[in-house]
């Protein structure tokens, strides 16, 4: 009997130590801390695609040096893909300000809303007498869409001025004011379709939070304006009164920042009131999804290239991207 009852617990003892060895004890996932370089290590390519690593990244370098640009207000914004924001720097962003030919970002969106690209425009006399070397001349006809890239990748005000003729200028500004109420922007306000300075200096105004938000939004659902700020040159096809092809050379003012990685456009701005202003579009380095919107204003002439390259730089050194 003592036999038989000593060789039922050996049995049982060597159960127990099988099942230890073939299931092992693990240790409570609480008690283990992953960092967020070694959760992306464990992840597969598919499952990094489908998981936004805003929540982990970008991280500040400890200790690291702001950049000190001597603007008016400055920003620099992370737009996740599921509508996040990660401010990244920030300089006065809810000041108003006049941003000069930031405009036009607002004007392109109001453009696409109302006209059809392929519509013909014969431009005016008192299009081409719009302040600021005229490219285009009078009895000229171009479509919307060619008038859009002088517009935009040379900052005409001409062609501006040309398309916001179309529906009258008075209700195209309208437009512009109504779109930024639909858009949410609390600090902007238009009174032309230029951003030139007005005699009585009540011009365009915006804060760079708002710039920021605007430019995201046309991100979104006006993906024809970074199409067109993406490139760095093109030659635009006008007609003129005889139905003579004209060609203009149209380099994106840009066009240094273009030479960097994961830039996807940039618009600048200057006037006297409003000094040089930029915007700046660049997609996310790393790991990390979504848009990167920075927004200057009010430098002196000449800064708003070497100061935006100098923040894009920053943005690099500044943080971890995966």
């Amino acid at each position: 009997m003592k036999k038989s009852f000593f060789i039922f617990i050996l049995i049982v003892v060597i159960i127990l130590i099988s099942l230890f060895f073939i299931f092992p004890f693990k240790k409570n996932e609480d008690d283990q801390t992953i960092n967020a370089a070694q959760v992306s290590k464990l992840l597969t390519e598919e499952e990094k695609n489908n998981i936004s690593f805003s929540s982990f990244f970008p991280i500040k370098e400890e200790d690291f040096w702001t950049p000190q640009l001597g603007e008016k207000a400055g920003l620099v914004v992370l737009f996740s893909p599921y509508g996040k924001e990660n401010i990244l720097y920030e300089k006065n962003i809810e000041e108003q300000l006049p941003i000069a030919s930031l405009t036009k970002i607002m004007t392109a969106m109001v453009v696409i809303d109302n006209y059809p690209l392929d519509k013909e425009v014969e431009i005016s006399e008192k299009a081409i007498k719009t302040l600021g070397k005229s490219s285009l001349c009078s009895g000229e006809k171009m479509t919307v869409e060619n008038l859009l890239n002088l517009a935009l990748l040379v900052s005409s005000n001409d062609a501006t001025s040309a398309l916001a003729e179309i529906m009258g200028e008075e209700r195209f500004v309208k437009s512009m004011n109504e779109k930024a109420k639909e858009i949410g922007l609390l600090n902007t306000f238009f009174v032309n379709p230029h951003g030139l300075d007005e005699d009585d200096h009540k011009n365009n105004i915006s804060s760079a939070y708002d710039l920021a938000i605007m430019t995201q939004y046309s991100l979104l659902h006006y993906p024809k304006i970074w199409e067109i700020l993406g490139k760095s040159e093109k030659n635009i096809i006008g007609y003129d009164s005889l139905g003579r092809e004209m060609v203009h050379y149209a380099r994106n003012v840009s066009w240094e920042l273009l030479l960097r990685d994961n830039i996807l456009g940039g618009k600048t701005g200057y006037t006297e009131d409003a000094g040089e202003t930029m915007i700046v579009v660049m997609k996310a380095p790393g790991i990390v999804k979504g848009n990167i919107v920075m927004v200057i204003l009010g430098v002196g002439i000449g800064e708003r290239i070497p100061k935006s390259i100098q923040l894009y730089n920053w943005v690099y050194n500044a943080y971890k991207w995966e």
